[in-house]
C-alpha cells in the first residue's frame, strides 16, 4: 500500500495566499518569531490522525484493493502571544486568514494526491504552540482524506 501523504503535502505547500508561509512536511519549522508569521506547517505531533483501513475485495497477501481514511493535521500560528494586547485585537484577521486557508486547499485543484480531501474542524482555536512550545495566536486545523488504494 502507498498513500499519496507527500503528494497532498507537497501540493499544499504549493498553494499561494498572500501574506502565509506555507511549509511541507521536510520543512517543519524548530521554532518560529513574529517574522515567521503567519505560517501553516504540518503537526509534528500527530500529524496522521484516525488512520483507518477497511478492504473492499478479497485478495490474496493483501493484494485486494482497499480504502483509506485518515485526517491531515496542520498548525497555522498567526502572531506571537504578548505582540498584541489581547486576542480579540487579533482575532477578527486571524479568523479571516484561517477560513481563508480552509477554502484555498479544499477547492484548489492543485492540491492533488487523495480521492477526497475534506476540512475536518479546528483544534483549539485562538491558542496554539510551536514546536519549542512557544504560546501564539492561532489553531490546529484537520483535513480528512480519502484514498482508495
Amino acid at each position: 500500500m502507498s498513500l499519496s501523504t507527500t503528494t497532498i503535502t507537497n501540493s499544499i505547500a504549493a498553494l499561494s495566499i498572500t501574506g502565509l508561509t506555507i511549509k511541507d512536511i521536510d520543512e517543519v519549522p524548530e521554532s518560529v518569531t513574529l517574522r515567521d508569521c503567519p505560517v501553516l506547517y504540518p503537526e509534528p505531533d500527530g500529524f496522521l490522525r484516525n488512520v483507518t483501513v477497511e478492504p473492499m475485495a478479497f485478495g490474496t497477501a493483501g493484494s485486494g484493493p482497499f480504502d483509506v481514511d485518515y485526517d491531515m493535521a496542520y498548525t497555522f500560528l498567526y502572531k506571537p502571544v504578548g505582540v498584541s494586547r489581547a486576542l480579540l485585537s487579533v482575532y477578527p484577521a486571524m479568523l479571516a486568514m484561517a477560513l481563508l486557508i480552509v477554502d484555498k486547499i479544499i477547492v484548489s485543484d492543485l492540491v492533488t494526491g487523495g480521492v477526497t480531501l475534506e476540512f475536518a474542524g479546528f483544534e483549539d482555536f485562538g491558542l496554539a504552540n510551536d514546536v519549542s512550545g512557544n504560546p501564539f495566536f492561532g489553531t490546529r486545523m484537520l483535513f480528512h482524506v480519502k484514498e482508495f488504494e
